[in-house]
Order: structure tokens, then sequence, then C-alpha cells
């Protein structure tokens, strides 16, 4: 996966989520981010790798203070099309995740419905750290592995194929060039508290429901110490 052609205008991550993109899963979606963030209309929030802003503009429009970053331009160019179009004004910055240089620090971030294995998990939580407040949150949502590997095993025929040994997912195909690696809870943990955040919270999914095995995403909720 060539994350530059993937997110772009000719790019497959649009029509291949489409059916995720509904209105239902959206107010969701949005539900579960204020329950579990505990957002306030005082809050400063961003939205980490907002992609065309559909929770940037979700939240924006219920009247929190947010603003979304993404290296994307066709993307943020279709968020902020939306947003113009909902006459909502939002700060919208062009950014890797990687190299984030925001003067502004945050009470909450979140990176939901995110690619984490696409990143540099270290350069990614580095960055977060420098615009968190002191005592502010931040919420990954991520593939559940353990999901990924069933998934996998029940469907033989995928294209894909899963290194044990190195935790990635990768093309059967010599076409598909990406590697998206996987973490257990464990790794996460560690990733964490190297960036000075103490693990408050787990999810399995966007109802706030225990994390498990057989759970479809990994959320999880950091506090900056």
């Amino acid at each position: 996966m060539d994350p530059q052609q993937y997110y772009g205008a000719k790019g497959q991550y649009l029509d291949e989520h489409c059916e995720y993109f509904s209105k239902k899963q959206l107010e969701e979606d949005a539900d579960f981010l204020i329950r579990v963030l505990k957002l306030s209309k005082k809050d400063k929030i961003l939205d980490l790798a907002c992609g065309h802003g559909r929770h940037t503009i979700e939240l924006k429009r219920r009247g929190y203070d947010i603003d979304g970053l993404d290296f994307s331009k066709f993307l943020l160019k279709t968020a902020e099309e939306q947003a113009t179009k909902k006459n909502l004004k939002i700060n919208f910055y062009q950014s890797n995740v990687h190299n984030v240089k925001l003067k502004k620090k945050y009470d909450k971030i979140f990176l939901f419905f995110s690619e984490f294995g696409l990143f540099k998990p270290d350069q990614v939580l580095k960055n977060i750290n420098k615009i968190l407040k002191k005592g502010g949150l931040f919420l990954l949502d991520y593939d559940n592995v353990f999901r990924l590997i069933r998934y996998l095993a029940e469907h033989p025929k995928a294209p894909y194929t899963f290194d044990f040994v190195k935790m990635q997912l990768k093309g059967k195909n010599k076409n598909y060039a990406g590697v998206i690696s996987y973490y257990t809870i464990p790794d996460l943990i560690t990733l964490f508290l190297r960036h000075k955040l103490k693990i408050v919270a787990t999810y399995g999914n966007y109802r706030k429901e225990k994390l498990n095995i057989r759970s479809k995403r990994t959320i999880l909720i950091g506090k900056k110490k």
C-alpha cells in the first residue's frame, strides 16, 4: 500500500470504506468519543489523521472546539468543502503525523479508525506528547490483531498473509508493496509509557464493550503524566 496513492484523489480509501461512512455510524463514533474522552466545550481537541474530516466536522457541528490534521491534500480539500457547505469554520492542517509542528497544545487528541501500523509509533507518540497538555487524554483506535488473524484463518484466499515473527500484514501479490505492523496490548502499553502516557481505559468497540480476543477494535486511552 502506497499511502500517498491510496489516500489520494485516485486512491481506493473512500470507495473501500463507503459502507462504513454512514450517518448512523458517524453519530455512534461521535457519541463514543464524547463519552470516553469526556469531551467538554472548553476543551481544545485535535483529530489526528482526520482524513476527509467526518469526525472533525460532526464534533464541530455539535459545538466542540476541534481542529483536524492529515497529510493528504485531497482528503483535506474534501473536508474543507464539506465544512464550508455546513457553514463551519475549522482549522485543517496538512502535515504528516511523523512531523507535527503545531504551536497549539490540546486537551484531547484522538487517532480514530486509523492504520496505526503504517506509522513509526515512537515518532507519532513523541509528537503527540509535545502537543498534549499535562493531564490531557489521547485515544488510539486500532484494528484488533486477533480479529485479523481469525479472519485470515477463515478466509485462506484473502490477498494477504501474516508474518507472525515480525507481526506484519503483507500482500500476497507483488504489486501490493505495503506492510502493516500489528501490536499486542503489552506492546502498546510499553509504547505509551515510553512517551509519558498512562493507560486509563481500554475498549473493544465503539459501544464501550470490554476488549477481548473477538473484539473488532483495539481502543486505548492514555493520560499524559
